[in-house]
């Protein structure tokens, strides 16, 4: 499908928008800086459907509206609607491993949004399951059928970008979203997100924000240090040499297959930005550094590769990994039977609480960035890595909206923004979900398991996440402390406050970062997507497991064919689009 050039070039913020995504996305979803683990992603497939056409002012089957009165903004100016509205709100489905509550549509939460928000205006508030795996597939389905929630919305601009492209999203009026949602507004405008609300020349996107997007301090790789040291390492290794030396003394110990593995699956897996050159080129960064394609062909893929092909053939991974899911690689760690894993951190997490019960004695740690970049020689591998975004998560209006839907839309965001709404979506109930500190803090109960009130996934984060990334007391130390894991044997604070510091010194000194970011609609991206990252997961395990002799004239041999299947054209157009300064530039 042919896409509309966009009419506004976007200027970094802090930091490039995930492609994410996931990863890493959410958001998000980013790339832990150790080596053990990526960070989730997601599968996401485009169709090539036409969305339904949008919808005018004229449908409203309203008589009446929640319009504030003249001179009064915000909650003070609303009255309830006097029809019945219907508000579809997209929440990611993560899987039974991953909700925390079972049902992601229907639990105690969506209720008391209902109770609290959607009677007192007249709104039915309906939640729309998105498979977090399948979020651009998912979408185009509910596009096809002409039944896309009130809003769309994701972590990556590029998506957004997309479904604009394709007519998924109808644009919407600044002005009256100042007035209907003056808080919501007035924090895009304090952190500077209020520059990037236009596609295509018109003003479609509602920005969150994400505090400390100079970092990815959320997502971090925990690893049995009890193992770490009955191998004779006093630290967790710095190079990916001294991991092979540990990896070896693992096997050497009894610990089968200590990095487990799953097979390739989501957006955003295999980065590369560990094992890039540093300072990096500017044309190598525009035209294949961005996450979403795998950067087949490229010397930094080869390093990973490479890289992933040693771990493999020395047996430091399940021999059968590109049959399993990534559950399994998480009943590994929690059996015993890995020496890491990745995830984000939560002050609530089922996965430790469940491993302690089986391992009670046992001692984990927490991979921290250190504050120098550091280059291995041998493998060119680095604690260089990906930071995050200052936007959280962009929202739009689905072209299918009516005009009191989607007010009720903006309504709902402001009303999610108040402090007294977000505090009780994020924390809970006191006594239940969170107690206060001794320094008036909520401090989360570390086990919420079969509680009516019992939060979904990591404290409800994708419900809040229309208006923060990430929920935030005031400062890193406190923000630290009120996800760090609660309820467990160890205390992960000073780690996760020293692992964050590292990645801000590395931030600083340039070695972190963002993807580029694109002007125009890139043809080749929506056009070859799919096929490349099929074709990168089937020549990704061809790579991973042949002859170690075999690795370098097979690895030219499957890039030149990735190439010739689409990646080649996409390199080229995105060159086109840098040469003719319609990128953002390596800052």
């Amino acid at each position: 499908m042919k896409k509309k050039y966009l009419q506004k070039v976007l200027a970094v913020a802090m930091t490039g928008a995930m492609a994410l995504g996931v990863l890493a996305g959410c958001g998000s979803e980013p790339a832990s800086s150790g080596n053990e683990s990526s960070a989730p992603s997601s599968q996401e497939e485009s169709s090539e459907e036409e969305a339904p056409e949008e919808s005018s002012a004229e449908d409203s089957s309203a008589e009446e509206s929640s319009e504030a009165p003249a001179g009064t903004a915000g909650i003070d100016g609303w009255e309830p609607f006097a029809e019945r509205v219907t508000l579809k709100i997209p929440v990611y489905d993560r899987g039974d491993a991953g909700n925390g509550c079972s049902d992601v549509v229907n639990n105690y939460w969506t209720n008391w949004v209902q109770e609290n928000f959607g009677e007192k205006y007249n709104i039915d508030v309906e939640y729309v399951a998105i498979t977090r795996t399948a979020v651009m597939n998912d979408y185009a389905m509910l596009a096809a059928g002409q039944d896309l929630p009130t809003i769309c919305m994701e972590y990556d601009y590029d998506k957004l970008a997309t479904w604009q492209a394709e007519g998924y999203l109808q644009p919407y009026d600044v002005e009256q979203f100042k007035t209907i949602a003056p808080t919501y507004w007035q924090t895009m405008a304090d952190n500077g997100n209020d520059a990037y609300t236009k596609l295509a020349g018109e003003d479609y996107l509602m920005l969150g924000y994400r505090p400390y997007g100079n970092s990815t301090y959320t997502f971090v790789t925990w690893y049995r240090k009890d193992w770490m040291k009955e191998a004779g390492f006093e630290e967790y290794p710095k190079t990916n040499t001294e991991l092979l030396e540990l990896y070896a003394k693992l096997v050497e110990n009894g610990h089968e297959y200590p990095l487990s593995g799953s097979k390739v699956a989501g957006v955003g897996v295999d980065q590369n930005y560990g094992y890039r050159d540093y300072p990096q080129d500017e044309e190598i960064w525009a035209t294949t550094g961005d996450y979403q394609i795998p950067a087949l062909s490229t010397e930094a893929q080869k390093r990973y590769l490479k890289w992933e092909n040693m771990l493999y053939n020395e047996g430091y991974k399940n021999p059968e990994y590109y049959l399993r899911e990534a559950s399994e690689a998480e009943a590994d760690f929690i059996n015993g039977k890995a020496f890491s894993w990745a995830g984000y951190v939560s002050s609530t997490m089922t996965q430790l609480n469940s491993f302690y019960e089986n391992f009670p004695d046992a001692e984990l740690g927490v991979i921290v960035c250190p504050d120098t970049f550091i280059q291995d020689e041998t493998w060119g591998s680095s604690n260089a890595y990906r930071p995050g975004t200052n936007f959280g998560m962009m929202i739009a209006l689905s072209n299918s909206a009516t005009e009191d839907e989607a007010k009720a839309a903006m309504m709902y965001l402001e009303w999610m923004a108040q402090e007294e709404n977000l505090f009780t979506m994020t924390w809970g109930e006191e006594g239940v979900n969170f107690n206060y500190d001794e320094d008036g803090n909520p401090v989360a109960v570390g086990d919420q398991s079969g509680l009516e009130q019992q939060q979904g996934h990591n404290n409800n984060v994708d419900y809040w996440c229309a208006v923060t990334a990430i929920k935030t007391l005031g400062s890193i130390e406190k923000d630290i402390a009120a996800i760090n894991p609660q309820g467990l044997p160890q205390d992960f604070y000073d780690e996760l406050l020293a692992n964050y510091n590292g990645q801000v010194s590395i931030w600083n000194e340039g070695y972190a970062n963002s993807d580029c970011l694109f002007a125009v609609s890139l043809e080749s991206v929506a056009e070859y997507g799919n096929t490349l990252f099929d074709l990168y997961a089937e020549y990704r395990d061809q790579l991973t497991m042949c002859d170690p002799e075999e690795f370098d004239e097979l690895y030219d041999e499957l890039s030149q064919k990735y190439l010739d299947q689409g990646y080649q054209e996409v390199i080229d157009e995105r060159k086109a689009a840098f040469e003719s300064g319609q990128t953002t530039k390596l800052q």
